[in-house]
């Protein structure tokens, strides 16, 4: 489709989230400090409403694929549509494996499949970075290049609003009285912002000697029978799975019954290739006892088998599981020290 471009003052945005509120469940992201989380609209706490920033700490598939949920559930109840504004590039990239994985494939996903076509993503460029983000290292950006259904780019007080889909159109459309058309400077601005911040996010990865995309490939299959580097890069994991439930792109799942008076309810919840039980079958069997195996298993997963199945790490370097890790497993660190065949264990006290 054709990408149209408006113009949105904060105000009127602000006016129009709340008009469709009404109808649909609106979820923005909320500067906390330093942070970036996403919640309901309140129009009470406009003030604190941040589009820029960098991307916020819940990833997007907690939205499309929640964390917990009762899968015997049917028929499936009719939900309120979910408009989801200011998520990043790093998030929207990372619904072509959700995607693949739940809608695309031989078996749909029901639950998935009606909360993904019954929400309106809204896009967000970001307008600085930190040091954990390396998205550039992975073939993304500081702005969505797709799956957006409306992209927000700050210019001032402003935004510049460009249509992605058809329903992102329509909506405009539909709300054409907010919408003006931009100002002369305004793709001058967006594309100097944009600039600056891939500038930040280059000298981020330059001085961490963070290695590219082109540079990783093939290097988890080339070392995946060296034991004892894996034994190393898995030293300090505590088994926490923080890096799994943070990762946009991280899907796994399991199922189990819960009694619930004279009937049962089964759930499906998040899994981690890093908890111990992970790959534990029937009769206590373990193909990936240790631990160095699970981790190796999820780089695997990430570096290997998607780029062959999808020409396409699942990794989007949004840099969450950095961030999150007690134990200071760094995932640029881990690449880095598989293409060097080494790797320096991160100091603790």
């Amino acid at each position: 489709m054709v990408q149209e471009l408006y113009s949105i003052t904060k105000k009127d945005l602000f006016d129009l989230f709340g008009r469709l509120s009404e109808s649909h469940r609106v979820i923005v992201p909320y500067a906390i400090g330093e942070n970036f989380f996403f919640s309901d609209f309140d129009p009470g706490k406009e003030d604190n409403i941040e589009l820029g920033g960098i991307r916020q700490g819940q990833p997007l598939k907690a939205f499309l694929n929640y964390p917990r949920k009762n899968v015997l559930d049917q028929p499936i109840k009719e939900e309120k549509p979910v408009i989801i504004a200011g998520v990043k590039g790093c998030d929207l990239s990372s619904l072509l494996v959700q995607d693949y994985v739940f809608q695309d494939g031989e078996c749909k996903d029901p639950f998935y499949a009606r909360t993904r076509q019954n929400t309106v993503l809204i896009g967000a460029d970001c307008t600085f970075a930190k040091e954990t983000c390396f998205c550039l290292a992975m073939n993304g950006a500081p702005y969505p290049k797709k799956y957006y259904d409306i992209n927000l780019s700050v210019i001032g007080d402003n935004f510049i609003a460009e249509t992605g889909s058809p329903g992102g159109a329509e909506l405009i459309n539909s709300y054409r009285m907010f919408f003006n058309a931009p100002g002369p400077r305004d793709l001058e601005t967006r594309r100097s912002s944009r600039e600056k911040v891939s500038k930040e996010i280059q000298r981020f990865m330059e001085k961490r000697g963070t290695k590219i995309a082109g540079e990783i490939k093939g290097v988890v299959k080339k070392n995946y029978d060296l034991t004892e580097l894996w034994k190393d890069l898995s030293s300090t994991c505590v088994e926490c799975g923080a890096c799994n439930l943070v990762c946009p792109t991280c899907h796994c799942f399991l199922l189990f019954d819960q009694k619930k008076g004279q009937s049962a309810e089964r759930y499906r919840i998040w899994d981690s290739c890093l908890y111990n039980t992970f790959a534990r079958v029937a009769g206590g069997a373990n193909p990936r006892r240790h631990l160095y195996e699970r981790l190796r298993n999820r780089f695997d997963k990430k570096f290997d088998f998607f780029p062959q199945v999808l020409d396409y790490y699942a990794c989007t370097g949004c840099g969450r599981c950095i961030d999150a890790c007690p134990g200071d497993i760094d995932i640029r660190e881990v690449l880095k020290g598989l293409v060097l065949g080494k790797w320096n264990k991160p100091p603790h006290d």
